[in-house]
């Protein structure tokens, strides 16, 4: 069962993820293409990470289910930044506030030995993390919505973590399609496989991150409407 949705949902889902964020990120900000490819990418990113938590419960992986939780929430919440006018929130936006503060208590009591996980640091890393998202929906709150250019900052950056994992989940899937595992293989393999689509990435939303903030500002403060 936990194979049929690996590579039947799972894997297709996490393709069209990956399309669908080129589309997004280099067609113009704000058009109809744009929207369009954002809307496929949030709606495949959810399938993709709703079946691979299925398929983690089904091995019984807590660390995997954990990650498919805390990027379900940087996906929805990057989606619903955009998808409300300027300076609004309202019901959804506390429930996902209440989704990523509870997310942080299970990680930090993981790590704390609430369940023996091998890499229990790493649950203290993601629930650091939770808390810094959990703070910024906060200040979204207390705002009543953000507008201009932290509303899209917000949703870009919030994207952007969100894709760093979809493509590390998909060079998972190339390497295990190959008959190998990421622990046992070679540095040159893992730097043309993993570090490289990975670095690409990260290297494409800070130049959007830096286009925003210091050469388009006045551009993008005028998104202040629904685009997504």
């Amino acid at each position: 069962m936990k194979d049929i949705i690996v590579w039947a949902i799972h894997t297709p889902a996490g393709t069209i993820v990956l399309m669908t964020a080129v589309l997004a990120m280099f067609a113009k900000k704000g058009s109809a293409l744009h929207r369009k490819a954002g809307s496929y990418f949030t709606i495949s990113m959810l399938v993709m990470l709703i079946s691979g938590i299925a398929a983690a419960y089904l091995k019984n992986s807590i660390g995997d289910m954990m990650l498919g939780a805390l990027v379900m929430y940087t996906v929805f919440t990057a989606w619903l930044t955009v998808h409300n006018k300027k300076n609004e929130t309202g019901l959804l936006e506390v429930t996902a506030l209440i989704w990523v503060v509870s997310f942080a208590f299970t990680a930090f009591a993981i790590s704390m030995g609430w369940r023996e996980e091998e890499a229990p640091f790493t649950y203290l890393i993601w629930g650091g993390l939770a808390i810094c998202f959990a703070l910024g929906d906060i200040r979204n709150l207390y705002h009543s919505g953000l507008s201009g250019t932290e509303r899209i900052i917000r949703h870009v950056s919030r994207i952007g973590f969100s894709l760093v994992w979809a493509a590390l989940a998909f060079t998972d899937k190339i390497v295990k399609m190959m008959g190998a595992n990421l622990k046992n293989m070679q540095e040159e393999q893992l730097l043309l496989i993993v570090a490289i689509p990975t670095m690409l990435i990260l290297i494409t939303i800070l130049y959007w991150i830096i286009q925003i903030l210091f050469f388009s500002r006045e551009n993008f403060a005028r998104y202040d409407g629904p685009t997504g």
